[in-house]
């Protein structure tokens, strides 16, 4: 009996592919990819990608669920631990919700009233039309057409819910001939990508100065007034920002007054927990208690709850460094902290962010709340009332930071903190994310951190690390918008350079500076970064901040404050500067600070660099400000420090006769260029490495001075931080100048392989503060005040 012959069942391609997918990617086990099968009878295929579908979605429901407990834990774990300080307690998970909850709220609420009076507008013309056609009608034509409209209406219904089913069918094949998920990101991009098209370069001209956008600032306020309800809270309320900045002084007496007041306080020092630093209080007076008469400057005060910080609508864990570092802020003092690191930068960036923003977000209440007395006014046609509560423009807090990548991480943790619609998040997101991360195309393409580097150096120089930026940020009724031009945003994160192109000097063509004119908060972060690249930009940039602006920006006078109009808004903006060094730059800038509300300074105590030193190498230390200046004048040399060089330093090596292994740091290059000039014009035998030294010459020295072919290195230090080259063959260290960053004296010292190498450290008065971190307080006050020019570690 010949064999039946089975006809194999064929399926169409697209009933094909939908299974196909649907079995690659949703299914976990193989039972599951065999309930997959087409040919599978008793059950529709439509049932059958249902019931995996809705498996696949309870299992990530599930994994979420985990996450959040996970989450939740690990806040508790880390809320008990008091061991290590220096881990960060992260926003709660209710922070994202719960921060601008309000804003949020309001916004929803005149979404539901506009969505209702829409609906009662349309119900309203369907009635009057019903009764216009009743008026006009016969009975027994409105019955007909009451029938055929009934027939008419049932068969749209069939059309439309077969047109559904088709689209839904559609979307479902669309959605599974994706070959992955990054396909439909890349779409999206793509769309993103040509609307970018059309927008011009930000770098090229000042468009993100001076663009004026469709919606002005008056149309903005006005907006705003309309979000004002019966809960809002009075600005009265918040505290120390009213006191700080509402205050009235339109006279230079009663400027003069508080000044005096605050120079006249005695500084106050205490010592921080958890080995945070010394806590320095340099003229701060108690301004919720103006009858104070302590004699002594005032020390933060840490408050008991996060209720009584007047933090705007968030729950907040703190770490120690945090609260201690709040209430600095929160009282609107100037701080300089100079012991940061790599290890808590986040704790640090995440809090004067958060500080930032709920500055920010007090201000806007302030508006609102002017805006509503005015309106109030107006409407019982009362008089206007005098609310001089803003600036001449709009800008409020201003971030330098040295690199894209920190501007990266400030603006990501700006956009978790603030709440916003997705088309204002994705208006903007394809241009954020490839200008201010390390956005390539190919993973292959990134560059690989070599893990040989410190990690203080991985970290400064991970992803994007370009100097020249600047980015609008303003806060609207739907979240954040970025890239908004400056004079309509509210928060301003630049470099120096970028900033410095816009600003400018006496005699450029093309030069603002009037969108620094209001700035009330100016944040410096990773000064000793900023200190490596040009301690110009910076200087000037602060010489134009709070300045009277030169031309008219709308401006209304009615609402400037009386202090900004005199010209004293600089002893009311707060200035934060983040340091992991300290240097004479640094604190000269600090104390062109004029703020009303004091000064506070924290920094530890130094046990010294020597300690990090691993080889026994006999260190000798020069002070060279004994020399008289008449012996200066009668010679060729106009320096003290290179006088003590060239006499005192080279002609002992060749007594020794060292041919090789001899290598000079110096530490700024205005030295550096002096003795590659004096090393040239005597002939000596050197190699060369600096910032502007190209790759090939750099190898090629490395190699000469490894090998003894040359005796001397000229080593700037400006080299060492964007390099961090482990140098070989050094035998004796020559310090011109000691580091500003002082961690480079133990880590030069410990790349000494030779047992009869010597360290050499020629240093002055300017010198006092890098003294200090090297060879620790104690002994640098003792060697400072010694008569003695000479000292030596063993």
């Amino acid at each position: 009996m010949a064999q039946k012959k089975f006809k194999k069942q064929k399926l169409s391609k697209k009933t094909a592919k939908k299974f196909t997918t649907h079995r690659k990617y949703y299914s976990d086990t193989t039972e599951e990819y065999n309930l997959l099968n087409p040919f599978r009878k008793g059950q529709k295929k439509e049932e059958k990608l249902l019931e995996i579908s809705k498996k696949q979605q309870e299992k990530k429901l599930r994994e979420k669920e985990r996450q959040e407990q996970q989450e939740e834990q690990e806040i508790i774990d880390e809320l008990g631990i008091t061991e290590h300080p220096e881990e960060l307690y992260d926003i709660g998970p209710s922070s994202y919700e719960i921060l601008l909850g309000d804003l949020k709220q309001k916004n929803k609420q005149r979404l539901l009233q506009l969505e209702k009076e829409e609906k009662l507008e349309k119900k309203r013309k369907r009635d009057q039309e019903k009764d216009n056609e009743y008026i006009e009608s016969d009975n027994d034509e409105e019955i007909d057409n009451e029938n055929q409209e009934e027939i008419m209406d049932h068969d749209e219904e069939d059309v439309e819910d077969d047109q559904v089913d088709e689209e839904m069918d559609d979307q479902e094949v669309d959605d599974i001939n994706q070959d992955d998920i990054e396909d439909e990101v890349g779409d999206e991009e793509h769309l993103e990508e040509e609307e970018e098209e059309e927008e011009k370069d930000l770098t090229t001209d000042f468009t993100d100065v001076y663009n004026k956008e469709s919606d002005s600032e008056d149309e903005m306020e006005n907006s705003l007034s309309e979000m004002k309800s019966d809960s809002f809270e009075s600005t009265m309320k918040l505290g120390l920002y009213n006191i700080h900045f509402n205050r009235e002084i339109s006279t230079s007496e009663e400027l003069s007054k508080l000044l005096d007041k605050s120079k006249s306080l005695n500084s106050q020092s205490v010592e921080l927990e958890n080995n945070i630093g010394i806590l320095t209080s340099i003229g701060c007076v108690d301004e919720e208690n103006p009858k104070d008469t302590s004699k002594k400057s005032m020390l933060p005060v840490e408050k008991k709850t996060f209720h009584d910080y007047n933090l705007k609508e968030n729950e907040l864990y703190f770490n120690a460094l945090q609260r201690n570092l709040f209430p600095v802020m929160n009282e609107y003092r100037d701080l300089l902290f100079t012991e940061e690191s790599y290890k808590n930068h986040k704790s640090i960036y995440t809090l004067y962010t958060l500080h930032a923003m709920n500055h920010v977000l007090k201000s806007r209440d302030q508006m609102l709340e002017d805006n509503a007395l005015v309106a109030e006014c107006e409407k019982k046609k009362k008089p206007e009332p005098d609310v001089r509560h803003q600036g001449f423009t709009k800008p409020k807090v201003l971030i330098v930071v040295p690199y894209r990548n920190t501007a990266y991480d400030i603006i990501k943790f700006l956009l978790k903190l603030v709440p916003h619609e997705v088309k204002e998040l994705q208006e903007k997101k394809t241009k954020f994310v490839k200008e201010f991360s390390l956005y390539v195309e190919d993973d292959e393409e990134k560059p690989e951190i070599n893990d040989q580097k410190p990690e203080d150096h991985k970290y400064t120089f991970r992803e994007n690390i370009d100097d020249c930026f600047r980015i609008g940020i303003s806060l609207r009724k739907g979240g954040l918008k970025l890239f908004a031009p400056f004079y309509l945003c509210d928060i301003i994160i630049a470099s120096p350079l970028g900033l410095r192109l816009v600003v400018g000097t006496e005699g450029d063509k093309q030069r603002d500076y009037d969108f620094l004119s209001s700035i009330e908060m100016v944040i410096v972060d990773q000064m000793d970064s900023i200190i490596q690249q040009n301690w110009d930009h910076i200087s000037i940039l602060f010489d134009n901040l709070n300045i009277i602006p030169k031309e008219d920006h709308e401006i209304d006078f009615s609402k400037v404050r009386s202090s900004y109009i005199e010209g004293y808004a600089k002893h009311f903006r707060q200035t934060l500067m983040f340091s992991s060094i300290s240097t004479p730059e640094i604190n000269s800038l600090f104390n062109r600070s004029y703020n009303i509300a004091g000064r506070i300074r924290i920094k530890k105590i130094k046990q010294g660099e020597v300690n990090n030193v691993i080889p026994t190498i006999r260190q000798t230390f020069h002070k060279i400000d004994h020399l008289n200046s008449e012996v200066i004048k009668n010679t060729d040399f106009d320096d003290p420090k290179f006088q003590f060089f060239v006499e005192n330093v080279l002609p002992k090596f060749q007594e020794q006769n060292e041919s090789k292994g001899i290598l000079i740091y110096i530490n700024s290059y205005f030295d550096y260029v002096k003795l590659r000039n004096y090393f040239k014009k005597e002939a000596k035998s050197f190699t060369l490495c600096s910032e502007y030294t190209d790759a090939k010459a750099i190898t090629r020295a490395r190699a000469q001075f490894n090998s003894g072919q040359k005796t001397f290195m000229l080593f700037n230090e400006r080299f060492h931080y964007f390099y961090r080259y482990k140098i070989k063959g050094i035998k004796h260290i020559v310090f011109f100048g000691l580091p500003q960053i002082t961690e480079y004296y133990s880590e030069m010292l410990n790349m000494i392989t030779d047992s009869e190498g010597t360290v050499t450290s020629i240093y002055s008065q300017k010198d006092k503060i890098a003294l200090e971190s090297i060879v620790g307080t104690s002994r640098s006050f003792k060697m400072m005040d010694s008569d003695k020019s000479t000292h030596l570690f063993c």
